[in-house]
């Protein structure tokens, strides 16, 4: 099983769209959740075709803001409720009886907002006793040591988050990837990085998939990275070294040249 995840901050022109298809077609995802497309749902929708999905909801953008979709392919999934800040589903078992939830997040960016976002996944995780995995963008971190540059303190914040995730008995997944994908946004004169992207998972979802992994790739316009969560009951990485591919969509990235130089 494979999800993966972008706040690909705006799809409508075709770089973007390139890259997730190629994304797509590399990966072979099961599931694709997509959040901040700024796009209405008929464009959406040819771009789920163009990657090669024919199942999904595409939900439209409020102007030059939010818009989101999830997509499935070779799987049943039926979704159960949706809003402006999330897509929630249940994965079916090939017995017609739903298995486990996959909930697509987007938090509110907003300080004084913060607080619906916690009161949106305590909602959907008490309602129902599947097992689930949240994941995306919760627009919040977990410590101090997820975030570089900048000087806003928000103990306060940080605290809240903390216990919704342990009052859902939910867990962090983890990531593996490079510093890029903290990259957050800019203040006047410093560059802030952020982990704000993430997969939680409760105990009895990690229980249905043992083994996990969690990857971030390089940032492609946008601030934000795709992230890919590969799911199993048998150990998820591959025996033997893996083929080096170099990814011409890292040469957007400012950095890029800095990591070949210094390697």
């Amino acid at each position: 099983m494979k999800i993966l995840t972008w706040n690909c901050r705006g799809i409508g022109n075709p770089w973007t769209v390139n890259a997730l298809r190629d994304r797509c077609w590399r990966e072979m995802p099961d599931i694709v959740f997509l959040m901040e497309t700024m796009i209405d749902a008929k464009k959406l929708e040819r771009v789920r075709s163009k990657c090669g999905f024919v199942h999904g909801v595409c939900l439209n953008s409020d102007g030059r803001s939010g818009g989101m979709g999830l997509w499935w392919r070779d799987i049943a999934m039926k979704v159960c409720s949706f809003s402006s800040h999330h897509i929630e589903a249940e994965v079916w078992g090939e017995d017609n009886i739903p298995k486990w939830r996959a909930i697509g997040i987007y938090g509110w960016a907003e300080t004084e907002e913060k607080h619906r976002t916690w009161e949106l996944m305590t909602t959907l995780k008490t309602r129902c006793s599947l097992p689930t995995v949240m994941f995306r963008d919760f627009n919040e971190i977990l410590g101090m040591h997820e975030k570089e540059g900048g000087v806003v303190r928000r103990e306060r914040l940080i605290d809240a988050f903390r216990e919704v995730i342990d009052s859902c008995a939910l867990r962090d997944l983890g990531y593996k990837g490079c510093i890029f994908t903290w990259q957050h946004g800019n203040t006047v004169n410093t560059l802030i990085r952020e982990r704000l992207d993430r997969y939680l998972a409760d105990e009895d979802w990690v229980y249905l998939f043992p083994h996990n992994e969690v990857l971030h790739f390089p940032i492609y316009r946008s601030d934000h990275a795709p992230i890919l969560l590969k799911c199993g009951t048998e150990n998820v990485r591959k025996k033997g070294k893996k083929l080096f591919r170099f990814e011409s969509m890292w040469l957007s990235s400012e950095e890029c040249g800095r990591v070949v130089s210094s390697a």
